[in-house]
């Protein structure tokens, strides 16, 4: 009888959980080169990460970055990054950076192509991760309205989920795996019970998750 540490992990519940983990975290560290780097980072709306980086880090030839963990990494991804202006449409990639974190501490901003991740034993190919938001179209809205609105459900989703007392809780993201609310000294998340991702349905389903009848981690 096969023992279950030599049972094939499912790559179907694999692939959900890396993806669940990766939407976990907006700062980790980067290994560029000999050097490591703690970074912050978003999710932009084409899958990609966005960072606010240095010249020497953009110079680097072998970029590897480490997602926190109490003990060690929860994943690790292997990353390109490739510089960008922020200016024109590329201008929303930073703005999106500055909602999150606020102001950048580098002066060079990176778009980060996801190549492959490490993860429970598991080699990941990037691209599998790196998938389009499909609510990118009705997330401004959405996190407009649920801060106007529902910021008293938001402080009780956080308290309720995270055990987190918030006095000025904001949304910043919505995908269809869950929330990203930017807290007083970071970002926390706060997964969906259910994938979301029908823009036309999202706002009724996004608003019952914040009153507490479809949210969960």
């Amino acid at each position: 009888m096969a023992c279950p540490e030599d049972i094939d992990p499912d790559p179907t519940i694999i692939l959900r959980d890396a993806a669940a983990t990766l939407r976990m975290w907006t700062r980790g560290d980067l290994r560029h080169d000999e050097l490591t780097t703690p970074i912050r980072f978003v999710p932009a709306s084409d899958g990609r990460l966005v960072a606010s980086v240095t010249a020497g880090i953009l110079a680097a030839e072998d970029c590897t970055l480490a997602l926190p963990d109490e003990q060690s990494p929860a994943m690790e991804l292997t990353v390109t990054l490739s510089a960008f202006e922020a200016t024109g449409a590329a201008e929303a990639d930073s703005d999106r950076w500055r909602i999150y974190h606020g102001d950048p501490p580098h002066s060079r901003w990176a778009a980060v192509e996801l190549e492959a991740a490490r993860f429970r034993g598991s080699i990941i190919d990037g691209a599998a991760l790196q998938h389009p938001n499909p609510l990118a179209s009705v997330e401004p809205q959405l996190c407009g309205l649920l801060n106007r609105e529902h910021q008293d459900d938001v402080r009780s989703l956080m308290k309720r989920e995270l055990d987190l007392d918030s006095e000025d809780p904001r949304i910043v993201g919505i995908d269809p795996l869950g929330l990203d609310i930017r807290n007083r000294f970071d970002v926390v998340r706060i997964g969906f019970a259910a994938e979301i991702t029908d823009p036309a349905t999202a706002e009724a389903v996004v608003r019952a998750a914040v009153k507490g009848s479809g949210s969960g981690t």
